[in-house]
């Protein structure tokens, strides 16, 4: 059975945690208030109703 790696991001505007899927382990990740043009990412809201993206680098 494979572990999914996972990461703790904070909410850029209320700085609630969530947890984020990596797609591989290792994988750095920057959050955005905005979704960008281009990149691999996520979309997550939190419990207070705020959408940020979080991209994989």
């Amino acid at each position: 059975m494979q572990e999914i790696a996972t990461k703790t991001v904070d909410c850029p505007f209320c700085g609630e945690n969530a947890s984020v899927a990596l797609p591989d382990e290792g994988t750095d990740v920057r959050v955005r208030k905005s979704v960008a043009a281009f990149g691999e990412y996520t979309t997550v809201t939190c419990s207070q109703g705020h959408t940020y993206w979080v991209y994989f680098c």
